[in-house]
Protein backbone atom coordinates (compact mmCIF):
# COMPACT_ATOMS: atom_id res chain seq x y z
CA UNK A 1 0.00 0.00 0.00
CA UNK A 2 1.59 3.24 -1.20
CA UNK A 3 1.32 6.27 1.05
CA UNK A 4 0.61 9.88 0.13
CA UNK A 5 2.63 12.32 2.22
CA UNK A 6 2.21 16.09 2.27
CA UNK A 7 5.07 18.39 3.24
CA UNK A 8 4.30 21.98 4.22
CA UNK A 9 6.92 24.45 5.40
CA UNK A 10 7.03 28.06 6.52
CA UNK A 11 10.20 29.96 7.37
CA UNK A 12 9.24 31.61 10.65
CA UNK A 13 7.09 31.04 13.73
CA UNK A 14 4.92 34.02 12.73
CA UNK A 15 3.81 32.42 9.46
CA UNK A 16 1.30 29.61 9.21
CA UNK A 17 0.79 26.91 6.62
CA UNK A 18 -3.01 26.92 6.46
CA UNK A 19 -3.07 28.16 2.84
CA UNK A 20 -0.69 25.32 1.85
CA UNK A 21 -2.83 22.76 3.70
CA UNK A 22 -6.01 24.06 2.01
CA UNK A 23 -4.43 23.91 -1.47
CA UNK A 24 -3.26 20.32 -0.97
CA UNK A 25 -6.51 19.09 0.65
CA UNK A 26 -8.46 20.43 -2.34
CA UNK A 27 -6.70 17.91 -4.62
CA UNK A 28 -5.45 14.98 -2.51
CA UNK A 29 -6.37 12.75 0.40
CA UNK A 30 -3.24 12.71 2.52
CA UNK A 31 -2.14 9.76 4.68
CA UNK A 32 0.47 11.70 6.65
CA UNK A 33 1.28 15.39 7.05
CA UNK A 34 4.72 16.78 7.86
CA UNK A 35 4.56 20.42 8.96
CA UNK A 36 7.75 22.34 9.56
CA UNK A 37 8.67 25.85 10.69
CA UNK A 38 12.23 26.09 9.45
CA UNK A 39 14.17 28.17 6.94
CA UNK A 40 14.59 26.61 3.51
CA UNK A 41 18.29 27.47 3.69
CA UNK A 42 18.83 24.74 6.34
CA UNK A 43 20.07 21.52 4.70
CA UNK A 44 17.03 19.30 4.10
CA UNK A 45 18.76 16.34 5.77
CA UNK A 46 18.76 18.35 9.02
CA UNK A 47 15.04 19.14 8.65
CA UNK A 48 11.97 16.95 9.13
CA UNK A 49 11.88 16.68 5.32
CA UNK A 50 15.09 14.60 5.33
CA UNK A 51 13.67 12.27 7.97
CA UNK A 52 10.45 11.94 5.92
CA UNK A 53 12.33 11.09 2.70
CA UNK A 54 14.32 8.43 4.62
CA UNK A 55 11.05 6.79 5.72
CA UNK A 56 9.40 6.89 2.30
CA UNK A 57 9.44 3.88 -0.04
CA UNK A 58 9.26 3.34 -3.78
CA UNK A 59 5.79 4.15 -5.10
CA UNK A 60 4.97 6.62 -2.30
CA UNK A 61 3.91 10.14 -3.27
CA UNK A 62 5.19 13.42 -1.84
CA UNK A 63 2.86 16.40 -2.36
CA UNK A 64 3.93 20.04 -1.87
CA UNK A 65 2.21 23.26 -2.90
CA UNK A 66 5.29 24.43 -4.81
CA UNK A 67 8.87 23.32 -5.31
CA UNK A 68 10.15 26.30 -3.30
CA UNK A 69 8.73 24.62 -0.17
CA UNK A 70 11.42 21.93 -0.53
CA UNK A 71 14.33 24.36 -0.31
CA UNK A 72 15.59 27.88 -0.86
CA UNK A 73 18.18 27.23 -3.58
CA UNK A 74 17.86 25.50 -6.93
CA UNK A 75 20.80 23.27 -6.08
CA UNK A 76 19.08 22.02 -2.91
CA UNK A 77 15.76 21.43 -4.72
CA UNK A 78 17.67 19.56 -7.43
CA UNK A 79 19.35 17.30 -4.82
CA UNK A 80 16.00 16.54 -3.19
CA UNK A 81 14.25 15.78 -6.49
CA UNK A 82 17.18 13.58 -7.57
CA UNK A 83 17.00 11.62 -4.30
CA UNK A 84 13.22 11.19 -4.69
CA UNK A 85 13.73 9.98 -8.27
CA UNK A 86 16.43 7.51 -7.19
CA UNK A 87 14.11 6.13 -4.49
CA UNK A 88 11.27 5.93 -7.07
CA UNK A 89 9.11 8.35 -5.08
CA UNK A 90 6.61 10.41 -7.06
CA UNK A 91 6.80 14.15 -6.35
CA UNK A 92 3.93 16.53 -7.08
CA UNK A 93 4.15 20.31 -6.75
CA UNK A 94 0.63 21.67 -7.31
CA UNK A 95 1.33 25.32 -8.22
CA UNK A 96 4.27 24.46 -10.51
CA UNK A 97 2.19 21.80 -12.35
CA UNK A 98 5.15 19.52 -11.62
CA UNK A 99 4.54 15.79 -11.43
CA UNK A 100 7.65 13.65 -11.43
CA UNK A 101 6.62 10.04 -11.68
CA UNK A 102 9.71 7.78 -11.78
CA UNK A 103 7.44 4.76 -12.27
CA UNK A 104 6.29 6.10 -15.64
CA UNK A 105 8.95 5.22 -18.26
CA UNK A 106 7.46 7.77 -20.69
CA UNK A 107 7.81 10.67 -18.25
CA UNK A 108 10.10 12.78 -20.46
CA UNK A 109 8.79 16.05 -18.97
CA UNK A 110 10.23 15.22 -15.54
CA UNK A 111 13.54 14.21 -17.14
CA UNK A 112 13.74 17.56 -18.94
CA UNK A 113 12.77 19.47 -15.78
CA UNK A 114 15.35 17.62 -13.70
CA UNK A 115 17.98 18.34 -16.34
CA UNK A 116 16.97 22.03 -16.33
CA UNK A 117 17.15 22.09 -12.52
CA UNK A 118 20.60 20.53 -12.60
CA UNK A 119 21.83 23.03 -15.18
CA UNK A 120 20.29 25.94 -13.29
CA UNK A 121 21.84 24.75 -10.03
CA UNK A 122 25.25 24.53 -11.70
CA UNK A 123 24.89 28.07 -13.09
CA UNK A 124 23.74 29.28 -9.65
CA UNK A 125 26.88 27.80 -8.02
CA UNK A 126 29.10 29.49 -10.64
CA UNK A 127 27.39 32.85 -10.07
CA UNK A 128 27.87 32.56 -6.30
CA UNK A 129 31.54 31.72 -6.85
CA UNK A 130 31.98 34.69 -9.23
CA UNK A 131 30.28 37.06 -6.77
CA UNK A 132 32.53 35.82 -3.97
CA UNK A 133 35.69 36.26 -6.06
CA UNK A 134 34.70 39.75 -7.22
CA UNK A 135 33.83 40.71 -3.63
CA UNK A 136 37.27 39.56 -2.44
CA UNK A 137 38.99 41.41 -5.30
CA UNK A 138 37.03 44.61 -4.52
CA UNK A 139 37.95 44.33 -0.81
CA UNK A 140 41.64 43.83 -1.69
CA UNK A 141 41.50 46.84 -4.05
CA UNK A 142 40.31 48.93 -1.07
CA UNK A 143 43.32 47.71 0.93
CA UNK A 144 41.51 45.13 3.07
CA UNK A 145 43.71 42.22 4.15
CA UNK A 146 42.19 38.91 3.06
CA UNK A 147 43.75 35.80 4.58
CA UNK A 148 47.13 35.77 6.32
CA UNK A 149 49.93 38.13 5.30
CA UNK A 150 52.81 36.62 3.38
CA UNK A 151 55.37 35.27 5.85
CA UNK A 152 52.97 35.39 8.82
CA UNK A 153 52.95 32.37 11.05
CA UNK A 154 49.47 31.47 12.27
CA UNK A 155 49.15 31.50 16.05
CA UNK A 156 48.46 27.79 16.22
CA UNK A 157 51.13 25.54 14.79
CA UNK A 158 51.88 21.98 15.91
CA UNK A 159 55.00 23.00 17.83
CA UNK A 160 53.45 25.99 19.63
CA UNK A 161 52.94 24.06 22.92
CA UNK A 162 56.70 23.25 22.95
CA UNK A 163 57.81 26.79 22.05
CA UNK A 164 59.64 27.44 25.34
CA UNK A 165 61.55 24.16 25.25
CA UNK A 166 62.59 24.76 21.66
Amino acid sequence: QNMIYAYVRVSTEQQDYQNQVTAIEAKYTIDEWVEEKQSGTVDYKKRDLGELINRMSAGDILVVTELSRLGRSLSMIYKIISELKDKKIRCIAIKNSFDMNPNNPNDIVSEVLIFAFGLSAQIERQLISERSKSGIMAARAKGKQIGKRKGDIPYYVKLRPYQNEI
